[in-house]
């Protein structure tokens, strides 16, 4: 199951929790709990994209950090990961 989540996760161009649980017909709880093993196994990571701003752009009407929007995360497959992967 951690394979075909790893490959799964591979596959997908934004990470989704919820799109990820489906393809694996599993609830997201269970989703959640093997992205965890698959961090500790060091097999993927989790990057937060950094949002931050100096505030001059708050004059952009559009702009989602000054709209207070929370930090993107995303999944990223390490070089293990990949190497599990035969990538």
């Amino acid at each position: 199951m951690l394979l075909e989540a790893l490959k799964q996760i591979s596959k997908m161009q934004l990470y989704s929790l919820s799109q990820l649980a489906n393809e694996l017909k599993i609830d997201r709880s269970m989703a959640s709990h093997i992205i965890e093993q698959l961090k500790v196994m060091g097999y993927i990571k989790e990057e937060v994209l950094n949002t931050a701003c100096n505030g001059k752009c708050r004059q952009c009407a559009g702009c989602p950090v000054a709209n207070g929007a929370t930090p993107i995360k995303t999944l990223t497959i390490t070089a293990k990961g990949s190497q599990a992967l035969n990538l």
